[in-house]
């Protein structure tokens, strides 16, 4: 029988497709009917009653009412909007600089490398309720997430008894939390910022010594172009990330609507929501993929 031949770049595609089927299958299985189920009750009133939902259709009051009279839904979506652009940039320059160190040869990198990763592993539902019982892993999936896990009133306490005035001592606490969650939300990146570095061949650095570069200029002109491409990967999740984090005010707004069974309005209010990630995300890549170079091979 003969072997058919299959060009490289087939073969990258036919890798690339059956690695994204697994998720497709699961969109289409499980998310899909949710997705126009949602579609459906922005337009429509929803009511229960013994025989169900029932549905009245409204058109886009929905969609008027959260531009129009709701007094919180776009303070509350600018907010996370201004806190997406302040936080996205700092996650991804200290993953950068993080990954950069981890990155090197040196005893005990695996360990770091490890303790860097374990916020993601931990933040799973599962691993919280495992390690802290099922009260602790309700109040994380229902806003506090990692803050929760790092303020510790003992220590507060213990610095006011120390006799330190009480503006220093919660500035401290502040910026304790703020730091602690900088590296509680860039695990990943810093995963595949290491990823990336160690595939750079050692060949590009000996030839820039040769020629008298310095680390520095070393970063700029081969680290910082080739990893480009995940810098702006790192960017999409990050961004992602930060929208659909249960601790934003935004996603906690809309839930409160579908807890109180309104699910009208909170699906008005999402299908908002997703057109504005959508924006940004698209927005963001484009202005950030000019200064992105890509390999040829």
């Amino acid at each position: 029988m003969k072997r058919i031949k299959m060009k490289y770049e087939k073969k990258k595609s036919l890798a690339g497709f059956l690695f994204i089927t697994p998720w497709m299958i699961g969109f289409l299985g499980l998310f899909l009917r949710s997705i126009l189920s949602s579609m459906i009750y922005s337009v429509c009133s929803t009511t229960i009653t013994t025989s169900g939902l029932q549905l009245d259709f409204i058109g886009f009051s929905g969609y008027e009412k959260a531009f129009i009279s709701d007094p919180y839904f776009l303070k509350y979506l600018v907010s996370q909007v201004g806190s997406m652009l302040y936080n996205t940039p700092l996650i991804l320059g200290f993953s950068l600089f993080v990954s950069t160190i981890l990155a090197k040869n040196f005893k005990g990198r695996t360990v770091f490398r490890a303790i860097f990763f374990l916020p993601v592993i931990m933040g799973s539902g599962l691993i919280l309720s495992i390690m802290s019982g099922d009260t602790m892993s309700q109040s994380v999936l229902s806003g506090a997430r990692s803050s929760m896990l790092f303020e510790s009133s003992s220590l507060q306490d213990l610095l006011l008894e120390a006799g330190i005035r009480r503006d220093l001592v919660e500035s401290f606490m502040k910026i304790n939390t703020e730091v602690l969650n900088l590296v509680w939300k860039s695990g990943l990146q810093i995963l595949l910022f290491i990823a990336n570095l160690k595939a750079i061949p050692n060949q590009l650095y000996e030839s820039a010594r040769v020629e008298g570069a310095t680390s520095w200029e070393s970063f700029w002109k081969i680290t910082f172009p080739m990893i480009s491409p995940i810098i702006i990967l790192n960017m999409v999740y990050t961004i992602i990330d930060s929208f659909t984090d249960y601790s934003n005010v935004i996603m906690m707004y809309i839930l409160n609507f579908g807890r109180s069974l309104n699910f009208s309005y909170s699906s008005s209010l999402s299908w908002i929501f997703l057109m504005v990630v959508f924006l940004t995300v698209g927005l963001a890549y484009i202005i950030v993929n000019k200064w992105i170079v890509y390999s040829e091979e």
